[in-house]
């Protein structure tokens, strides 16, 4: 009888046993699901922050939109060295008249779309500004190395690209065979700050802006007209041509240019 007895016990904390061990293994199997998906989650959530921050970057500088992120009003801020290039379509207003309002979409679309994506190649440039056919590039706003001749060269590195973007843009659609932009250059101080906070938008603001567009204004089709600021900033690294002819300024003082042809062989 007690035989019997201890068999039933034995047998009871076995079943015990095996029910335990299947009560853990469900309680495993919630758990590792559990954290799946907050692993999941957390995946998606950091997914989603990268994408807004990458958005976010493009659309302001970097310390601009770290500051907003966190609900602090950028304010202005004095640079004292960065690189302005701008760029135009030569004779745009004749193109515009000659184009219905789908093919300038499409055109400045495609143009557009090729300079943003090249700007992604460089680790301080950036688009400050598109009006019609005007493209804005600055170089230097996010860095705090000081490092002028490097971001100096990056926007001239770009500018190339420009031109060879432009050589090889699709004008299947367009009422003319080819493209032709004029590229301006110059480095110098400038202040920089935010209007709006609905829609805020990054300005840049100075006499560099201003003698940046001149250079663009002075330039050539095709060509890249550069400052002497910003040539002796690279004159180290890129080939260049002298303008003979020197650029007056708003105050009415006479400053040299520079033809950009390529980068130095090495």
């Amino acid at each position: 009888m007690m035989k019997a007895d201890h068999a039933q016990e034995v047998s009871n904390l076995h079943q015990e046993q095996e029910e335990e061990y299947k009560q853990l293994k469900i309680q495993h199997h919630t758990e590792t699901e559990q954290l799946i998906r907050a692993q999941s989650a957390a995946d998606k959530l950091e997914a989603d922050n990268k994408l807004s921050n990458e958005l976010l970057y493009g659309m302001l500088p970097r310390y601009v939109a770290d500051a907003m992120k966190f609900g602090i009003e950028p304010k202005p801020k004095d640079f004292s060295c960065v690189t302005v290039l701008y760029s135009d379509i030569v004779s745009f207003t004749d193109l515009t008249a000659k184009s219905n309002s789908h093919q300038i979409v499409n055109l400045l679309n495609r143009l557009y779309t090729a300079f943003d994506s090249t700007l992604d190649d460089y680790s301080d440039v950036y688009k400050t500004e598109t009006i019609g056919d005007a493209y804005q590039v600055v170089g230097g706003l996010n860095s705090e190395d000081n490092d002028h001749q490097k971001y100096a060269a990056e926007v001239l590195d770009c500018a190339l690209r420009f031109m060879d973007a432009v050589k090889s843009l699709d004008m299947s659609d367009q009422v003319q065979k080819a493209l032709q932009i004029r590229i301006g250059i110059h480095s110098g101080p400038a202040v920089g700050g935010v209007a709006g906070l609905m829609m805020p938008k990054f300005a840049l603001f100075g006499p560099t802006l201003t003698t940046a567009g001149l250079m663009e204004q002075k330039s050539k089709p095709n060509f890249i007209n550069v400052s002497e600021a910003t040539y002796e900033l690279v004159k180290d690294v890129y080939d260049f041509a002298s303008r003979e002819d020197p650029i007056t300024l708003e105050d009415g003082t006479k400053m040299k240019s520079y033809w950009l042809l390529g980068k130095k062989k090495v």
